[in-house]
């Protein structure tokens, strides 16, 4: 215990070290600034959480209460991954009771950490200035503090996408093939946490078996084997004792959630968009003869679940989750053949939806739109950049954007989905600005 206290003191200073005083001042202003934004939702959280929120915490709250995953009176519970939850729930036990405010300082500490963590992978593909200008929009960034007001999935992922980024990162540099644990683990968390990351895990086992075939040469298998594997072992670490929990409670192989086909419904309804929001007010004004607008708290105040299950009803054979992924089958396959253009087109104004705005009324401002594209444009400046210097790390920033986008596209095309994935956009785009800045002064100098 003393050696291990001993080379923690010794990283530390040297990591004081290199940083200097001044970067170190900058960064603890930024962390308590970041904290404190934070600490404000926790203490005033959202007036209208949404609908995901509101299950989260009632999943916390069994959890806790009864230990169970919902309790009897909730339905299709499992339509919810179970990482925040399970978080939450843990932070009840640790207190000794369901305190929302506590779920909301787990939040706000996560979300804080990942300040730092944002500080390393950035100062790791760029320089110590990007590190901090980095961190600063980390701290400030409107959707990360609006998040931190309500129990949502989101926020815990703020921490470990760009941990796991880093450690991936990390790991290619050590002799140690067991160092590929770390990253393995983290993405594993990171899809506890949000399903849709099970998919990005899966592509970077692809990857990094083909990364280091390439780099051992022909004929030396073995070693790159044995690194995908342990990078896949550690992934699926903290996933399979929940799917086998699934097994159990819903009878079929279920990884995470069975969210997939109303996810998939959703995405493919034409007339509404494709967006969740509208195809709530169609079916409240359905089956409940309600005329409530998107996105209103009267809308929101409206529990979906029984319309979703008079949707499924179409199927009655078939599970929820069963039935509307077959109407969403249907709905792809019809959009295909008979509305091609129309749907094609919904794919790209999802792709907009996804990345055009941040998430909170913040980022719903003429000053957030500009924001976001401003931080959209630099980002992809800060990736070529990337790209032409280190195109193996590139590749690895690349695979959850794409993998997220493409499954938003598809299905539900949320700007929360951005949310989490800007923990990476943010680095790649004080990068770019950070380069900008030494191009302008050194042309200005020689001038």
């Amino acid at each position: 215990m003393a050696s291990v206290r001993n080379r923690a003191g010794e990283r530390l200073r040297g990591f004081a070290a290199r940083e200097g005083k001044a970067t170190l001042v900058i960064l603890a202003i930024l962390l308590a600034v970041g904290f404190g934004l934070r600490l404000d939702r926790v203490v005033h959280p959202l007036d209208h959480p949404g609908d995901d929120a509101l299950a989260y915490r009632a999943l916390a709250e069994s959890l806790y209460t009864d230990q169970s995953y919902g309790g009897p009176d909730f339905k299709s519970s499992s339509d919810w991954s179970p990482g925040a939850p399970l978080l939450y729930a843990s932070a009840y036990y640790a207190t000794g009771g369901v305190r929302d405010g506590v779920g909301r300082g787990v939040e706000a500490v996560l979300g804080t950490l990942a300040i730092f963590i944002v500080f390393l992978l950035t100062r790791r593909i760029a320089c110590g200035p990007a590190g901090l200008l980095a961190a600063a929009g980390v701290a400030v960034y409107p959707p990360f503090i609006h998040s931190t007001g309500a129990l949502l999935s989101e926020p815990p992922a703020f921490f470990t996408l760009p941990a796991a980024v880093l450690a991936f990162l990390w790991a290619d540099e050590q002799e140690r093939p067991v160092a590929w644990a770390l990253p393995g683990l983290l993405f594993g968390l990171t899809a506890l946490i949000r399903p849709e990351y099970l998919f990005v895990g899966i592509a970077l086992v692809v990857f990094l078996l083909i990364r280091r075939l390439r780099k051992s040469g022909t004929g030396a298998w073995k070693a790159p084997v044995a690194i995908a594997a342990i990078f896949l072992a550690a992934f699926l670490l903290p996933l399979i004792p929940w799917t086998v929990r699934n097994y159990i409670a819903v009878g079929r192989f279920v990884p995470l959630s069975t969210g997939g086909g109303k996810a998939l419904y959703v995405g493919t309804y034409l007339p509404a968009d494709g967006d969740y929001q509208r195809v709530k007010a169609i079916l409240v004004e359905r089956y409940l003869g309600r005329d409530l607008e998107p996105n209103s708290p009267e809308l929101d105040a409206v529990n979906p679940v029984p319309l979703f299950d008079r949707v499924a009803e179409r199927y009655p054979d078939l599970s929820r989750d069963a039935a509307l992924g077959k109407i969403g089958k249907d709905n792809l396959k019809d959009n295909l053949e008979h509305h091609t253009a129309d749907y094609f087109a919904m794919t790209v104004r999802k792709a907009g939806r996804l990345w055009g705005t941040g998430f909170g009324p913040a980022m719903k401002t003429t000053a957030g739109r500009i924001t976001q594209l401003l931080l959209l444009a630099f980002g992809i400046a800060g990736f070529a950049l990337l790209w032409a210097r280190r195109r193996w790390e590139g590749i690895v920033f690349a695979i959850p954007v794409v993998a997220i986008t493409g499954i938003g596209a598809l299905s539900l095309a949320s700007n929360r989905r951005n949310e989490i994935l800007m923990t990476l956009v943010i680095p790649l785009a004080a990068a770019a600005i950070t380069r900008a800045v030494a191009a302008t002064r050194a042309r200005m100098a020689a001038s």
